[in-house]
């Protein structure tokens, strides 16, 4: 199978740079952070003080402190659940998951209503789907690997273009 799930921390790889997940040392070709949208850190903040909130009747300061922390609890909750796309060293990872560029076909860049149908109507329950709902634009890169049963990625992204332009890049540099 050609998705591998990442490792995750080792204590060899807390010794490099977390900007660049590429072994020879060179900068991606594309990396972006899915964080949420302006009304979601809302929503994550309301939430947070929601906690505290509940707290008043038994003492205001304990209330404060309480909220102070739910909120930045949920702030890092939020910033370490949002999933990264990032082009590099011949790899495509998507949260977790990475697949060799050399394996996937020609990226389509997909907004508005394609995007729509794409997560909607013409879902495909085989492809790999990484979907925020808070960015209204993404990609789908077709496998071609034929021993993996994964028909496509689905791809939430706030610049798509940039996306599938690393993608060709990177599989025509190898």
């Amino acid at each position: 199978m050609s998705v591998t799930p990442d490792p995750g921390p080792t204590s060899s790889s807390r010794k490099q740079p977390a900007s660049t997940s590429d072994p020879t040392g060179q900068q991606p070709l594309f990396r972006e952070r899915l964080l949420p949208s302006p009304g979601a850190w809302i929503v994550v903040v309301a939430l947070g003080s929601i906690v505290g909130l509940v707290m008043i009747p038994i003492n205001l300061t304990l209330a404060i402190v309480v909220a102070i922390v739910c909120v930045v609890i949920a702030i890092v909750l939020a910033v370490l659940y949002s999933p990264v796309l990032e082009v590099a060293g011949g790899r495509f990872r998507l949260g977790r998951a990475q697949i060799e560029v050399s394996l996937l076909g020609e990226p389509e860049v997909l907004t508005g209503e394609d995007w729509q149908r794409t997560i909607g109507q013409d879902f495909e329950p085989l492809a790999h789907h990484c979907v925020r709902g808070w960015a209204h634009s993404g990609i789908r890169v077709e496998v071609l690997d034929a021993a993996d049963p994964t028909s496509a990625w689905v791809a939430t992204t706030r610049r798509p273009d940039d996306l599938a332009l690393a993608l060709r890049t990177a599989r025509h540099g190898r």
